[in-house]
């Protein structure tokens, strides 16, 4: 998958069909070497899937696989015992193993890695810094930057001091850092939409609620979640809280996700209509809420605006903050009124199992739909969804599912962050929403 579109596109596999609804043929590229000269072939795609599926963090992924049959050199069959759609998403996030280095290191105790990239490893200390040196038969062709360091620190204030000391080429930087960046002579910023969304959701519960113990959960009800939607106003708070360096957000995904529904808008920020509201559910005088946030100064920020919002239509909003462990335990535990949190959706069907789907933590779906909300045709296409192959009808089930959840209020969507990175005016590179730095996209300007 490329991490600058979220799009599937070729790279070490040239092509791929499904000659039927339980086999993925892939067609390998030719020519491609790895880091230690092997060449790269079906034998080695075979090896690295027969190879990732006794890691627990693959097995339950590549599970559905159930044989993998080599037709020549460059080209393999992968078949699955029912229909898995997902299954490219799924591959996307293995790196190609050397099966012939694997066995020669079995005898030798070897453990340097190699791949197929554009880079190969240098040098390595744990905690300090990593290096990469260009590797001159890498299958795109020579890259311009010959060796890359990457280093670690937690330390944002020193990054962007290394930066404008010429220290660091690259560095990320937090929004307060930004203004200064782009007044220093000889350096620029570069940002880019990321897909990551921030949303507030509930308890669904009606009378067995967290916070509502023996009485009815007002955000149970749709017209109460409608009025709290209308009341916030998230211009403002993208302004007042994150420098303008946000996008308003419609539903779970952004435009990068396939199945994103772009009929889905936002309801307007409008307290005439959320008072409205709140006065036929009942609730013109208000209630009390607890908000569930991680403890940091800019969750307290925009959750006291959001409380401050909130208190127009009466509802009295307690803010919680909670070290993370403790945070997502208490989410987990379903032990929350009301939370605010963010996902970074890699494709829509696991957004929406993940999200969505009526929990059944056994059967691992809607493990983080820490609020229990529950539709059964959203179950319904969920499931249709999981075994449909045709594209086009996968992004129809998708985009209706989406359209029923906004329609539910599901979750209040807030916004979408940018990403800045500071770099010396002469580079030119533009980061991937994704944010993983591909070295071999950077070039510089000749004087």
């Amino acid at each position: 998958m490329d991490s600058k579109t979220f799009k599937f596109v070729p790279a070490l596999a040239e092509s791929w069909n499904n000659p039927d609804n339980v086999t993925w043929r892939f067609f390998l590229r030719q020519g491609v070497k790895f880091h230690n000269g092997n060449n790269f072939s079906s034998e080695d795609v075979k090896f690295t899937i027969e190879y990732m599926k006794n890691y627990s963090y693959y097995k339950e992924e590549l599970e559905p696989i159930s044989e993998m049959i080599i037709l020549d050199n460059y080209t393999i069959d992968i078949k699955t015992d029912k229909p898995y759609p997902c299954l490219l998403y799924k591959l996307g996030t293995l790196f190609i193993i050397s099966k012939n280095y694997m066995n020669e290191i079995d005898d030798t105790n070897e453990t340097w890695p190699i791949g197929t990239g554009a880079y190969k490893l240098l040098e390595y200390l744990p905690g300090d810094h990593i290096t990469f040196e260009r590797f001159d038969d890498y299958w795109k062709g020579q890259p311009e930057v010959k060796k890359v360091t990457f280093i670690k620190t937690n330390d944002t204030v020193e990054l962007k001091n290394a930066l404008i000391r010429r220290e660091i080429d690259i560095v990320p930087l937090s929004i307060d850092d930004v203004e200064e960046i782009k007044n220093t002579e000889g350096l620029d910023v570069k940002s880019v939409q990321t897909p990551a969304v921030i949303y507030l959701s509930f308890d669904f519960r009606v009378n067995d609620s967290f916070g509502f113990n023996g009485l009815k959960n007002p955000v149970s009800d749709l017209r109460v979640r409608k009025a709290m939607y209308h009341a916030i106003d998230i211009e403002t708070i993208i302004e007042k809280y994150l420098n303008g360096s946000a996008t308003p957000i419609s539903q779970f995904i952004t435009f990068y996700t396939l199945g994103y529904n772009p009929n889905i808008s936002r309801l307007p920020y409008d307290l005439k209509i959320a008072n409205q509201l709140m006065e036929e559910a009942g609730y013109e005088d208000g209630f009390t809420i607890e908000l569930d946030i991680p403890d940091s100064s800019k969750w307290l920020d925009i959750a006291n605006e959001i409380a401050n919002q909130l208190m127009e239509i009466n509802i009295s909003v307690i803010l919680n903050p909670k070290p993370l462990f403790e945070y997502y335990s208490k989410l987990y535990y379903r032990n929350t009124s009301l939370y605010v949190t963010g996902w970074n959706p890699l494709d829509a069907e696991s957004t929406i199992k993940l999200l969505l789907h009526t929990p059944d933590l056994q059967e691992s779906i809607g493990i983080w739909n820490y609020g229990n909300y529950s539709n059964p045709e959203i179950d319904r296409l969920c499931d249709i969804l999981s075994y449909t192959m045709e594209l086009d009808k996968r992004i129809e089930y998708t985009q209706e599912i989406f359209s029923i959840a906004a329609s539910d209020v599901a979750w209040i969507p807030l916004f979408s962050n940018k990403a800045f990175f500071g770099t010396f005016d002469d580079i030119i590179w533009k980061p991937r929403p994704s944010l993983f730095i591909w070295v071999e996209e950077i070039s510089f300007r000749t004087q």
